[in-house]
């Protein structure tokens, strides 16, 4: 662009002039910019850290090492903590381990009553009759030997009768006394007794019953032997 216009000179800034100077040795004017730009480069260079050491730092750390930064506990204290929470695991493992072996017992106990219960209450019935004796007859025998194992089987059979009448009246006894412990009063205590009185009944029948099974049995083998002849 012409430095003249109108016919007249350009009158601006002596740029000659500054250039010869910052030849000579003078300030530059981009003296101050350049040496800023170092510095920030320098600055940044030393803030960047190396992500290696950061990495070997955090991995040399334990959990002892943690310890949370806004509380007041000290070393020792934090440790007891942990020792107390061990301790406290422990013990309610103990615990529970104990309270499972008691209810199994317990279970083994109640399991172990329901059987003889129900042994008890065969007994009481005369089911222990039909296989209270032994069948030993044989076609060799002889009349008389014949005779002789009937009347032995007899004997076995009216001993269990008496046994099964005797766990028949025991439980009779047992029943009146549960009654009576247990307070009951007007209708609640005659229905009770009166439900007794008939398992007793029935229990007796069922030993009558048992027993002329088991005498039929015996007889029809005694025949059986002596027809095998």
């Amino acid at each position: 662009m012409s430095r003249l216009r109108k016919g007249r000179k350009y009158k601006g800034s002596g740029f000659s002039s500054t250039f010869k100077d910052m030849v000579k040795g003078g300030n530059s004017p981009f003296a101050v910019t350049i040496g800023s730009n170092v510095n920030e480069e320098e600055d940044t260079t030393q803030s960047v850290e190396d992500p290696n050491i950061a990495d070997a730092a955090n991995a040399a750390k334990t959990d002892k090492d943690i310890v949370p930064s806004d509380t007041d506990y000290s070393r020792e204290e934090v440790d007891s903590y942990f020792q107390r929470r061990k301790l406290a695991k422990e013990k309610a493992e103990l615990e529970k381990a104990k309270a499972d072996k008691e209810a199994e017992e317990k279970l083994k106990e109640e399991e172990a009553a329901e059987i003889e219960e129900e042994e008890r209450e065969s007994l009481s019935q005369g089911e222990n009759i039909a296989d209270s004796y032994d069948d030993e007859f044989d076609p060799t025998m002889t009349g008389k030997e014949r005779r002789e194992e009937s009347r032995e089987n007899k004997g076995q059979i009216r001993d269990a009768k008496k046994e099964a009448k005797t766990a028949a009246k025991d439980e009779f006894k047992n029943k009146k006394q549960d009654i009576k412990d247990s307070g009951l009063k007007g209708k609640d205590k005659r229905d009770a007794k009166k439900g007794a009185r008939k398992d007793k009944r029935d229990d007796k029948k069922s030993i009558r019953q048992n027993k002329r099974s088991a005498k039929k049995s015996n007889r029809k083998s005694k025949r059986k032997a002596r027809k095998n002849k």
